[in-house]
């Protein structure tokens, strides 16, 4: 193969990489009414060792998820990190209550409150760092924190 001939499929390779576009980081999925995504942004970036604690009712954590080990991030996106859960996990018989608490060790976002939302009327809640509050659109969000990265 001639050296011109290789220099085309590389530059043609090249070029479809960029117009189909390369990922740089996985992106959270799109909502699904069976799953639960909760976004979490951080100003400095740093996510290490920051994970959620989830439960359905009082003395009841979803499976694999206890104080000491909290489920670390699903993901990360331009948001930040994000976390995914089957909706079913907070089904009760009267209500469908999504329990957390964003947390690294015993240091705990959103004013150490327990923090909890409906999950039939919304499958994605977006949280900033320092903010009490539970967003429920990432437009939302950005019009409260227009200083977002």
């Amino acid at each position: 193969m001639s050296l011109r001939r290789t220099f085309l499929k590389v530059l043609a390779a090249v070029a479809l990489a960029f117009a189909v576009g390369v990922p740089s980081q996985a992106q959270a999925p799109a909502p699904a009414k069976d799953k639960v995504t909760i976004h979490y942004h951080r100003q400095d970036g740093n996510y290490e060792k920051w994970g959620i604690h989830l439960w359905k009712s009082p003395n009841m954590p979803l499976e694999n998820v206890e104080w000491p080990t909290p489920m670390m991030p699903t993901g990360k996106d331009e948001f930040g990190v994000f976390w995914v859960r089957d909706i079913s996990e907070f089904k009760t018989r009267t209500k469908c209550q999504v329990n957390y608490i964003i947390h690294k060790g015993d240091i705990k976002e959103q004013g150490a409150k327990d923090m909890a939302f409906n999950g039939l009327e919304h499958q994605d809640a977006w949280i900033y760092e320092g903010d009490m509050a539970i967003y429920f659109s990432l437009e939302d969000v950005k019009k409260a924190h227009p200083e977002m990265k």
